[in-house]
């Protein structure tokens, strides 16, 4: 490959992974495109290869154009509060909804090597024990071909149970000499197939197939044509009464106007509108945007490794004072500013969504060393309270806790008037089972979120308004306050 021949290799390559696997990758991703072009077990030159997949590609060769570009880390109770929504708010509205015997239709949407679905499957075995009139069976399926072999032998190290309590773990899982695997009677429960979710199939895609929809952190790596066409499956699949999780910070603001956004257990998650009134009231809109690529968000969210990143082994607990930062800006409604503003010079700025974009795309290494560089004394404490803030989610996404509530803490520490630390305080208390210290974080949460600045919102908001998380702290407060 001549060096002046990548850009148009590359362009190609581009466009086949859009019609092949419906993903969108930009030209920033050039470098991890030619990695991938290395990799592939080519038995041509790239351009042959190329030209060769333009008119006729194979199976074998996207799925290995799959397994290279959608492999990413994940592990079992990945996010739990989805989960503790679930079981808590979801499921009691549609047991209530159907008192009768019936079946209830779970769907995972790539659902990779398979944690998700059977942290699924578990949520939904604890949530139906002792309702013998309800069945349920979990349908799971992922492009990457690999991953679905993985998530079919179901063979997990310590590592992917990193998040899963110790006495679940010993209930739900069976240990043997390579690894931890799924008890028999939830594997039995869960289906895995390989699919592409923007593919037509209007039997797989019937109308209110699915009871439980999981799809998360995949509609933002998805090219515009796939991107509708997934989000009006997903709509029309969803059965009254039924739940859609999305990633933290995916909102499907303006694809579609059949679901709308419901609170429950410290997340959101998606109804069918007439089925909203049945659950927790909503009066607040999401923010004016469309999936997107996430940035940090105080619902705690880090997002997967996008295509072509491809994560390596599980490094170390321990960093230095930490780090993260802001994305680029996204289109939202405007509100009027009179808040205080602590300019920040360019190179501040860039430093902090260079570190940002690092770990959002899933570089958790490279992200925590950014964010480190921006905690010297020339730094301002506000710049230093954001990095830390991001350093703390980033520690979130590994399941390590205990590490990421110290960071938390130590954003308080450098701004006590930055309210999204003491908002993850809160949730991560709650999870924890410690309700006075989850309320005095989400009280205090609420009394800052007023104060906050727009620029604040825009970076750490996570694509909800402000009001939209006032209500998520009031909610979670209940009769509390």
């Amino acid at each position: 490959m001549t060096e002046a021949a990548v850009p148009a290799l590359l362009a190609r390559l581009r466009g086949l992974v859009a019609r092949h696997l419906g993903l969108l990758i930009d030209s920033s991703q050039n470098d991890r495109l030619q990695e991938t072009l290395r990799r592939l077990p080519i038995n041509e030159t790239p351009a042959a290869w190329l030209a060769r997949l333009e008119h006729d590609a194979t199976p074998a060769d996207v799925d290995a154009l799959a397994a290279e570009l959608t492999v990413g880390e994940t592990y079992f109770f990945r996010h739990a509060e989805q989960f503790d929504a679930l079981r808590t708010t979801v499921l009691p509205q549609w047991l209530r909804r159907h008192p009768s015997a019936r079946r209830l239709r779970a769907l995972c949407a790539g659902c990779a090597s398979g944690e998700e679905a059977y942290t699924l499957a578990v949520t939904l075995m604890r949530s139906v024990l002792g309702h013998a009139n309800v069945d349920w069976d979990i349908t799971a399926f992922d492009l990457n071909a690999c991953a679905i072999r993985r998530a079919i032998t179901a063979h997990y190290n310590a590592w992917s149970l990193r998040a899963t309590p110790a006495a679940w773990r010993e209930l739900w899982f069976r240990q043997d000499e390579a690894g931890w695997t799924p008890l028999p009677p939830l594997r039995s429960r869960v289906h895995f197939q390989q699919r592409q979710i923007a593919a037509p199939d209007p039997t797989f895609w019937a109308p209110e197939s699915f009871d439980v929809i999981f799809c998360r952190n995949m509609l933002m790596y998805l090219d515009p044509p796939s991107l509708r066409r997934a989000v009006q499956h997903l709509a029309m699949s969803l059965a009254p009464g039924g739940a859609l999780f999305l990633g933290h910070a995916e909102t499907l603001h303006s694809l579609t106007d059949h679901l709308v956004l419901q609170q429950g257990a410290g997340c959101f998650f998606y109804q069918r509108r007439a089925d909203a009134a049945e659950a927790v009231p909503w009066p607040f809109p999401a923010a004016d945007r469309r999936v997107r690529v996430p940035m940090a968000t105080p619902l705690g969210a880090m997002v997967p490794p996008p295509p072509c990143v491809k994560t390596g082994s599980p490094p170390p607990s321990a960093f230095p004072e930490p780090a993260g930062s802001p994305c680029a800006p996204f289109e939202a409604p405007q509100e009027a500013d009179t808040r205080p503003q602590s300019p920040l010079r360019s190179d501040q700025t860039a430093l902090l969504e260079e570190a940002l974009h690092l770990v959002e795309a899933g570089h958790l290494d490279e992200g925590l060393r950014a964010c480190t560089r921006l905690m010297g004394r020339p730094h301002p404490p506000a710049l230093q309270a954001e990095a830390l803030f991001i350093q703390a989610l980033a520690l979130e996404e590994r399941g390590e806790l205990p590490a990421a509530e110290w960071h938390h803490q130590r954003a308080v520490a450098k701004d006590a008037g930055f309210a999204m630390p003491h908002l993850r305080l809160g949730l991560l208390a709650r999870r924890r089972g410690e309700p006075v210290a989850a309320r005095r974080e989400l009280r205090r949460a609420l009394e800052l979120l007023d104060g906050e600045s727009v620029d604040r919102m825009r970076r750490f908001g996570g694509g909800f308004e402000r009001d939209a998380l006032r209500h998520l702290c009031e909610a979670d407060l209940g009769d509390h306050r």
